[in-house]
């Protein structure tokens, strides 16, 4: 959550138990995240709890794509863990890309037509990847642009509507 700042590494157990690791990061290699990371407001907006009530749902009645998804957005959190740890920034965009195609598979309104577009179009002008925030639906995007190509998806995606907000910071 935002009140503990920076970059951390939550895990969560039972019985309400949570350890939260602050990574500390390279400072270059923290700039060079926040120069290639765009947020972006998609001009959508969505119902979060009906997502959120239908991912519940898949796990209640155990099914598979979703659980599976599930594992391998955990699995995506480790990765990013190391990720940082070992200061290959460039990954980051493949490693969104992998996230933002499991995120898909835990309930049917996580995307949409818009969405869908939005990130296809980003990919094209050259962001290697990103992630819907929140339950998904609408609201914001972020991705991740390497190699100044921040500008050229941002002129793409202003071609389809939605609007960049300043930079993203971590």
């Amino acid at each position: 959550t935002a009140v503990f700042g920076g970059i951390n590494f939550m895990q969560f157990f039972a019985n309400d138990k949570a350890i939260i690791e602050r990574l500390n990061i390279n400072e270059h290699k923290l700039l060079q995240l926040q120069q290639n990371l765009l947020l972006y407001y998609t001009q959508s907006t969505r119902d979060s709890g009906l997502i959120i009530e239908e991912q519940q749902k898949n796990v209640i009645q155990k099914k598979e794509a979703s659980i599976e998804a599930m594992h391998q957005l955990k699995k995506q959190a480790f990765e990013m863990k190391a990720i940082f740890a070992n200061g290959t920034i460039d990954a980051v965009g493949s490693l969104l890309d992998f996230g933002f195609t499991y995120k898909q598979k835990m309930a049917t309104n996580i995307t949409n037509a818009v969405i869908d577009n939005l990130y296809k179009t980003a990919l094209n002008a050259g962001a290697t990847g990103g992630k819907i925030s929140g339950a998904g639906g609408g609201g914001f995007m972020f991705f991740f642009c390497p190699n100044n190509t921040k500008t050229q998806v941002i002129k793409a995606l202003q071609q389809i509507g939605g609007n960049q907000i300043g930079r993203a910071h971590v």
